[in-house]
C-alpha cells in the first residue's frame, strides 16, 4: 500500500515547493485563474442543463401526442385481430365478374373486350372512360374486391375529335390481387 502512496507523495511535494517557489503576486493570480475556470465550468454546466430542461420541457407535448397515436392504433389493431378474417380473394372468373359488378354500382359500362383477365391474379383494362368514375371504380375495386392498381397509363382524350367528351380519358391499367401471406 504504501508502494502506491509514495509516488503519489513525491508528487505533492515537487507541487508544494512549485507553489512556494512563486511571487506571492503570481500565486494570487493563478488563485484567481483557477476560480474563474471553476466559475466557468459551473455556469456552463447549469446552462446546459437548463438548456435541455427546456428542450426536454418542449417535447414532452409531441410525446404525449406520439402516445395517443400509439395507443389509438393499438386499440385499431386489437379491434382488426377481432374481427373475422376476411374471406378469400377471388380469382379468375370469378374476380372479372366482380369487379364488372364494383363496375356497374359506380355507373361505369364497360365492353366485354374492355376488361379481361391476364392471369387467375390480374386483370387489365383498356378503355375510355370519365375519370371520375373511373376513381370511384378504382375504390370499389381495391375496397370490395381486394385489386390493388400495379400499373397504369392515362392519357387525356382529343375533346377536338369527333364525338370527345370533356373528362373522358383513354386508359391501360393492370389490377392485381395481393400475393397471398
Amino acid at each position: 500500500m504504501n508502494a502506491f502512496f509514495n509516488p503519489l507523495r513525491e508528487r505533492l511535494q515537487g507541487l508544494r515547493s512549485l507553489w512556494a517557489a512563486r511571487q506571492p503576486r503570481e500565486r494570487s493570480f493563478l488563485m484567481a485563474l483557477a476560480a474563474f475556470v471553476a466559475l466557468a465550468l459551473l455556469l456552463q454546466g447549469l446552462w446546459s442543463a437548463h438548456s435541455a430542461r427546456v428542450r426536454l420541457h418542449n417535447q414532452i407535448p409531441q410525446l404525449r401526442l406520439q402516445v395517443a397515436t400509439l395507443q389509438r392504433q393499438a386499440g385499431e389493431i386489437r379491434q382488426l385481430q377481432s374481427l373475422p378474417a376476411s374471406p378469400a380473394a377471388q380469382e379468375g372468373n370469378a374476380l372479372l365478374t366482380a369487379a364488372i359488378a364494383a363496375a356497374r354500382t359506380t355507373g361505369l359500362v364497360l365492353a366485354a373486350n374492355q376488361l379481361q383477365l391476364e392471369g387467375p391474379r390480374q386483370l387489365r383494362l383498356r378503355a375510355n372512360l370519365p375519370f371520375d368514375q373511373w376513381l370511384e371504380w378504382i375504390a370499389a375495386l381495391q375496397r370490395d374486391a381486394h385489386l390493388r392498381l400495379i400499373l397504369c397509363r392515362i392519357e387525356g382524350a382529343d375533346e377536338a375529335a369527333p364525338g370527345g367528351m370533356p373528362g373522358v380519358v383513354k386508359i391501360d391499367a393492370l389490377f392485381a390481387l395481393p400475393e397471398p401471406s
